[in-house]
């Protein structure tokens, strides 16, 4: 496989981390300080993007409070639940330093795995998770060891590894997306990521939903950008603060995407925050 192009070294660089978060409540406080404790002892300036997706509790007043304490946390509202990438489209455009990463603020992910995508950032444009809430079953890690090794002996392929299972929905998902739009990731419901920030600013952000991760990553892939992959813990959020969008807007955002995929910041979708 060759190797990326040499990029100049960015792990130590200035970070912008946006966390898009919906009814969290009393518990933003519990959410946010793992993130913050985390880019506090990387000694690197930083700023954490909260974006309040139209929550319907107090989340807002709280956010609003914790900025005043937190000088490092900037604080965005939506007037009205828009969705994951709705979220990241306003964190996106308040963002002012090289690397960015975002994650929801839901306690799916953990903010000490975000050191495994500094780690691997230096040769590529982006790091994405795979989520290892799952273990391979036995029986398919062995037929697919039998695989991989009838590829390479008979092919010379070197087959990739099955790192993580997400389930038959999940592999199903994975495949259609590879087919559909190239992306070759291990996890494209993993939602959280690091990124040059030169890199989002090659297109336009559509997706409203969730689906806007599975649009950056084609997006990233289409215009050459390497990807890195990094294993991330994960524990599924409660229903009453997920972000991820019904599916018939993931499908027409999909559709969107095949038929009128925007490139370059002039096409930039703007939104104003409440």
């Amino acid at each position: 496989m060759p190797e990326p192009p040499k990029r100049p070294a960015i792990q130590t660089a200035a970070l912008s981390l946006v966390l898009p978060v919906y009814n969290a409540g009393a518990d933003l406080d519990a959410l946010l300080a793992p993130w913050v404790e985390f880019l506090e002892r990387r000694q690197r300036p930083y700023e954490v993007l909260l974006v309040n997706d139209g929550s319907s509790d107090d989340t807002a007043t709280r956010a609003d409070e914790l900025a005043q304490k937190v000088p490092t946390l900037r604080v965005q509202h939506h007037a009205a639940p828009r969705g994951f990438g709705a979220a990241l489209r306003t964190g996106f455009q308040a963002a002012q330093y090289p690397l960015l990463a975002y994650a929801p603020c839901d306690r799916q992910y953990q903010a000490a795995d975000l050191k495994r995508f500094l780690d691997l950032i230096d040769p590529v444009d982006l790091v994405v998770g795979y989520r290892l809430s799952q273990v391979v079953p036995g029986w398919l890690r062995t037929l697919y060891g039998v695989w991989r090794l009838g590829g390479r002996v008979l092919f010379g392929l070197p087959l990739e590894q099955l790192p993580c299972w997400l389930g038959w929905s999940g592999l199903l998902r994975r495949r259609l997306i590879r087919l559909v739009f190239g992306v070759r990731v291990h996890d494209i419901g993993c939602l959280f990521a690091l990124y040059r920030h030169e890199v989002l600013e090659r297109f336009s952000l559509q997706s409203d939903s969730s689906f806007a991760h599975v649009e950056i990553l084609a997006k990233a892939n289409f215009t050459n950008c390497w990807i890195g992959e990094a294993p991330v813990h994960h524990q599924p959020p409660p229903a009453s603060v997920a972000l991820a969008q019904p599916p018939e807007r993931r499908g027409h955002e999909a559709w969107r995407l095949l038929n009128q995929p925007l490139f370059g910041k002039t096409a930039e979708k703007t939104e104003t925050p409440s």
